[in-house]
């Protein structure tokens, strides 16, 4: 019941070598309804089990709160009151490393009945693989090691491994090893994560970086998740001397801002349209990909809605888009609405309701300012992480024009 397919799936265009794919787990189908009963237990107790510095994977947790976090503390880097460093963490190979025999013990210190224990260790450690060669099984053997990607579980699992860091982090503050940015707000936050994106910001003193340096060491011993120093990176505010020496007692290159987290570009200042190439791009490829000419008129516009509105929603939910960045966006959608050729009906009328001789589509700048307002009104109410500055996020004329800032605010 637990035999389980592996196939190989290009991570980037023009994949050569077996570090370009990734290793994904085909499971059995009686195995997946067992463990999603599993997880829809785990489920219930993953918010009270998990710190707030993890997102990926907790019901009532965001993304993009845990990227427009990321941003703020970063835009503390232009600010006078000291040295400050960004250092971006790259695990190699992570959810294939992880050492088994350590996450059913974290689970037995975490308050996890040894039964159940009992029963996530059968399920990670009794599967057997086959590789997929162009749909052919072939070999029978099985692993020591690593959470398979595919496997329901795996998730909650990784997430749970990822807690012991923050154990880790935590101490080393509370010890004053390292010391993370100053802040108005509480809590405190030393470091960010998501799966296995993890984002250290701290002040940057020599005995701060090296302790870093151990904990991350430490943490590979015993979870199996090493760091790959290769593609880590730390990033220095302007202000910060030595750059080099602090760089090279973490144990990892320097690099300077913007650099992209979470599929985003993370900025010292407010992302200008240079910054956000990559969401054109990206759009264009989809495009470029689509065979217009085979589509009829409302299969186009259901693309446009469904795959561009997908791949921006959540850059607006993030950061502050550049109007200019939006105009090109649509002008793509537009060219690909009408084939290239001559666009029969402006993108404003595109964008009406169906009612008002439009086909139903959102204007992104509608989107934007809805996606601000969410916001907003999420810190108003409370209910997104306490860890950031509502109150200095909604100061911004950025974030809602100023009449419009002043309008909501009132109906609140």
């Amino acid at each position: 019941m637990n035999h389980t397919f592996l196939t190989l799936v290009p991570k980037k265009e023009g994949a050569t070598s077996l570090a370009d794919f990734q290793l994904i787990a085909c499971c059995n189908f009686l195995y997946k309804i067992i463990t999603h009963l599993m997880c829809r237990r785990m489920e219930g107790i993953m918010q009270g089990l998990v710190s707030q510095n993890q997102a990926a994977f907790i019901k009532g947790r965001s993304i993009a709160e845990h990227s427009l976090l990321a941003h703020e503390m970063v835009r503390e880097f232009s600010k006078p009151g000291g040295m400050k460093a960004c250092v971006k963490l790259d695990l190699r190979k992570a959810y294939d490393t992880v050492n088994r025999d350590f996450l059913c013990h974290l689970m037995l210190a975490m308050g996890f009945d040894e039964r159940w224990v009992a029963r996530v260790r059968e399920c990670i450690c009794s599967p057997t693989f086959s590789v997929l060669i162009q749909g052919t099984p072939h070999g029978y053997f099985r692993s020591n090691r690593g959470l398979r990607q595919g496997d329901p579980l795996s998730p909650y699992l990784f997430t749970l491994v990822m807690e012991y860091f923050t154990c880790m982090m935590d101490t080393a503050v509370h010890n004053k090893r390292i010391v993370p940015l100053f802040r108005l707000v509480s809590p405190v936050v030393s470091h960010l994560i998501y799966a296995d994106d993890l984002l250290v910001i701290l002040q940057p003193s020599m005995r701060g970086m090296r302790s870093l340096s151990d904990i991350m060491e430490e943490f590979g011993r015993l979870s199996g998740l090493q760091l790959n120093r290769e593609k880590s990176r730390v990033y220095f505010s302007s202000r910060c001397t030595q750059q080099e020496e602090r760089a090279f007692a973490l144990g990892v290159d320097k690099d300077e801002l913007p650099v992209k987290y979470l599929g985003v570009p993370l900025t010292v200042n407010y992302a200008r349209e240079q910054d956000c190439h990559s969401l054109v791009d990206s759009a264009q490829r989809r495009v470029e990909g689509w065979q217009a000419a085979g589509l009829s008129f409302g299969g186009r516009i259901e693309l446009v809605c469904s795959v561009i509105a997908g791949i921006t929603m959540f850059w607006l939910q993030s950061i502050q888009i550049p109007t200019a960045t939006i105009r090109k966006v649509e002008a793509i959608c537009a060219d690909f609405i009408w084939r290239g050729g001559m666009h029969a009906i402006s993108w404003d009328q595109l964008c009406r309701p169906r009612e008002e001789g439009g086909v139903g589509l959102r204007p992104l700048h509608a989107v934007k300012k809805a996606a601000c307002v969410k916001m907003a009104w999420r810190f108003i109410k409370g209910v997104a992480w306490g860890g950031m500055d509502g109150e200095q996020i909604l100061k911004e004329d950025e974030l809602l024009g100023l009449q419009d800032r002043q309008q909501f605010l009132g109906h609140v």
